[in-house]
């Protein structure tokens, strides 16, 4: 039989040892992480990606939140098996080589959405116990109203979450988020225009890129 290939071994919630900065954009559904986090990656130089990333098991993911049909114990771990391959594919290979990486979600998300589902907060982090820990991580914060008024202006994506009660829980838990993990957590008023909060944004994390 032949050697398994080496699979880097970074557990979840310990120091990463890699020599890139992997930042990390996230935020209730409104709260616009996808155009801060692009805005950001073109700001400091570095390799933009999402999650879900666009991958088989990625686009499977979309599949299982655009409808009702899939436990959210399913939908737990279609979430992790995604995140490890975006792991070794894209973001880890970046790092190695002291690229910098921004991320439009990671699994703060996952932390925040599937226990509002009902799933089990720690067995949620038991499943992500091998992703690493990201430099620092943007929390965009909004009201639920605000974000779901502008999911409402710019058309629904027509997945599971995009329900009001729903999203005032997310950002409950989202909020909560910086006493359950030991990591840097810096949250951001997005209430404001897309220029002041993608300021904000920049400012948050300028010491980190150059440190």
């Amino acid at each position: 039989m032949g050697s398994k290939p080496s699979v880097p071994k970074i557990g979840f919630m310990k120091e990463r040892e890699l020599p890139g900065k992997f930042i990390v954009v996230e935020g209730a559904d409104g709260a616009g992480t996808t155009t801060m986090s692009k805005k950001l990656a073109e700001e400091v130089d570095a390799y933009w990606t999402r999650e879900p990333a666009e991958n088989s098991i990625g686009q499977k993911v979309d599949e299982m939140i655009s409808g009702d049909k899939h436990s959210a114990e399913a939908i737990s771990l279609a979430f992790a098996a995604d995140r490890m391959i975006h792991l070794e594919e894209e973001v880890i290979p970046r790092l190695e080589k002291g690229k910098t990486v921004v991320s439009d979600r990671y699994y703060h998300s996952s932390l925040v959405y599937q226990p509002a589902m009902g799933v089990d907060f720690e067995w949620k982090k038991q499943l992500n116990r091998e992703a690493i820990k990201p430099d620092l991580t943007v929390l965009i914060d909004v009201e639920a109203e605000t974000g779901m008024a502008r999911v409402e202006e710019r058309g629904k994506d027509g997945n599971i979450f995009e329900e009001m009660d729903f999203q005032q829980e997310v950002v409950m838990r989202y909020r909560q988020l910086p006493e359950k993990l030991e990591e840097q957590i810096v949250k951001v008023d997005g209430s404001k225009g897309i220029q002041e909060v993608a300021q904000r944004v920049k400012n948050a994390v300028r010491g980190h890129i150059d440190g």
